[in-house]
C-alpha cells in the first residue's frame, strides 16, 4: 500500500500543470464556500446574541400572558420566585420587568409609547443602558423620572427637565396617570426603539400601575450560560408551571429564527450550485486524466500489476488532490476569517438602515465555529472521492488489448 501512495503522489507531478490547476479549483470552491458560511452564520450568531440580550434566554410569566400580553396578566412577585430562580445552576442574572402601552404627552402632542420599569443597575450591567444616553443622565436607583428613545423626543418636542404626563390602563380595571421628569434621553440601535421606548424606575413603575400592593411584574428575564440553558429550562418548568409559564427565548424571537431558516435554506442552494460546479470541473479533470493515460493503465497490467491496486492508485491520486486543495485553502482562509471575526465590516446606507431596523449592530460579522470548517472540508473531500468513481469503473471495465492498439 505504501507503493501504491507513492505511486500515486509521482504520478501527481508527471503533469504538473494538470494537478496545480485541479487542486486550485477545490482551493477556490472551498474559500467561497468558507467565507459564505462564515459570514451567514457570523450574522446568525449576532441575531441571536442580539436577541438573547433583550429579551433573556428565557421569561418568567404568570399563566396566560404570552398569548395576551396584556397588563391584566400581570403577577406579583414573590420572594420564593426569586430564590427558585436564582437558585438554578448555571443562572447568570434576572431581570424584573413591567411593561405597559400608555399615552405620552407633552405640551399639544401626544403618543403611544411602551413604558417599562426597570431596575437601573441591573438593567444597566445586563444591557449598558447608560452608554445610549445622548442627552442628561441614566436612572439612578429610587429616582423619580423617565428617559425616553431619541425619536420620542423629537417628535414630543420635549427635552432633560420637562415633564411627561402619561395616561394608560391600570391594574384590574384601575387607571394609570402620572408626570414624570425626563431625566435622560437615549439613542437605540433600533428606530424602533428609539419611537417606542420609555424606561422608568420599577418601583415608580409598580405605582403607577397599581398602587395598592407593591411588587407587580409582568416578566422577569432570566440569563443562563449558554450549555445550561436547557437545563435550567426543564427545571424551571417543573418546578414552576403549576402556577407560571415560563417561556423560552426560541418561542419568544421564532419569527427571527425562521427569517434565519429561511436564509440558510438559500445558502445551502447557493452553495449546492457552487459545489455542482465545483464538481464538474474537478470531474473533468478525472476525466481527461484517466483517458491520457489509458495506455499506462495497459501496459501496467500487462507486465503483472492487479486491476484493485491499480484502483487503489487512482483514489490515492485523487484523495492526494483533494488533501492538497482542503490543505492549501484553510491555510489561506483561515487567518482571513479570524481577522475579520476580530474586526467585522461596518456597514452603511440601506444595508446598515435594515440591521437598525432588527435592533443588530450594523456590522458584517464572521463566524469561526469549527464546525464550518471541518463540514466545508469533508463535503470538498467527498466531491473530490466521488470523482474517483469514474477511473474506478474504466479500470475494471476497459479492454487492455484496444488500449494498446491505441
Amino acid at each position: 500500500m505504501k507503493i501504491l501512495f507513492i505511486m500515486a503522489w509521482r504520478n501527481l507531478w508527471r503533469n504538473k500543470r494538470r494537478t496545480i490547476i485541479t487542486s486550485a479549483s477545490v482551493v477556490l470552491s472551498l474559500v467561497l464556500a468558507l467565507f459564505m458560511r462564515s459570514m451567514q452564520f457570523g450574522s446568525y450568531e449576532t441575531m441571536i446574541k442580539a436577541g438573547v440580550n433583550d429579551v433573556g434566554n428565557m421569561q418568567v410569566h404568570d399563566t396566560g400572558f404570552w398569548e395576551n400580553r396584556t397588563i391584566d396578566h400581570a403577577f406579583f412577585n414573590d420572594p420564593a420566585l426569586i430564590e427558585t430562580i436564582q437558585s438554578q445552576a448555571g443562572v447568570t442574572g434576572i431581570l424584573p420587568h413591567l411593561e405597559s402601552f400608555v399615552l405620552a404627552s407633552y405640551g399639544d402632542k401626544t403618543k403611544g409609547v411602551q413604558l417599562t420599569g426597570i431596575d437601573p443597575a441591573a438593567e444597566d450591567r445586563q444591557m449598558q443602558l447608560s452608554k445610549r444616553i445622548i442627552e442628561g443622565k441614566y436612572l439612578q436607583p429610587n429616582q423619580v423620572g423617565v428617559v425616553l428613545g431619541e425619536k420620542i423626543s423629537e417628535y414630543l418636542a420635549i427635552g432633560v427637565g420637562d415633564s411627561l404626563v402619561v395616561l394608560g390602563q391600570g391594574y384590574e380595571g384601575t387607571t394609570a396617570v402620572g408626570i414624570f421628569p425626563v431625566t435622560g434621553i437615549a439613542h437605540f440601535v433600533s428606530p424602533q426603539m428609539n419611537d417606542l421606548l420609555v424606561y422608568i424606575n420599577l418601583e415608580a413603575m409598580q405605582h403607577l400601575i397599581f398602587p395598592y400592593r407593591p411588587g407587580l411584574l409582568t416578566s422577569i428575564s432570566v440569563y443562563t450560560q449558554n450549555n445550561d440553558e436547557d437545563r435550567v429550562l426543564a427545571n424551571l418548568q417543573s418546578t414552576l408551571g403549576d402556577h407560571y409559564e415560563i417561556i423560552s427565548w426560541k418561542t419568544m424571537l421564532s419569527d427571527m429564527l425562521q427569517s434565519i431558516e429561511l436564509d440558510n435554506v438559500s445558502g445551502l442552494v447557493m452553495l449546492m450550485i457552487l459545489y455542482i460546479i465545483v464538481a464538474f470541473g474537478i470531474f473533468s479533470t478525472v476525466l481527461m486524466m484517466t483517458v491520457e493515460r489509458r495506455r499506462q493503465f495497459a501496459v501496467m497490467i500487462s507486465v503483472g500489476m492487479q486491476r484493485h491496486k491499480l484502483v487503489a492508485m487512482s483514489i490515492f491520486e485523487s484523495g492526494l488532490i483533494a488533501i492538497l486543495g482542503i490543505t492549501t485553502g484553510l491555510i489561506i482562509t483561515t487567518p482571513i476569517l479570524y481577522y475579520l471575526y476580530i474586526n467585522p465590516i461596518p456597514l452603511s446606507g440601506e444595508m446598515a438602515a435594515m440591521y437598525e431596523s432588527f435592533n443588530i449592530e450594523p456590522v458584517i460579522t464572521f463566524s469561526i465555529d469549527k464546525t464550518i470548517f471541518i463540514g466545508q472540508s469533508l463535503v470538498v473531500l467527498l466531491l473530490a472521492m466521488l470523482s474517483a468513481l469514474y477511473p474506478i469503473i474504466y479500470i475494471f471495465r476497459f479492454n487492455v488489448l484496444n488500449a494498446l492498439r491505441q
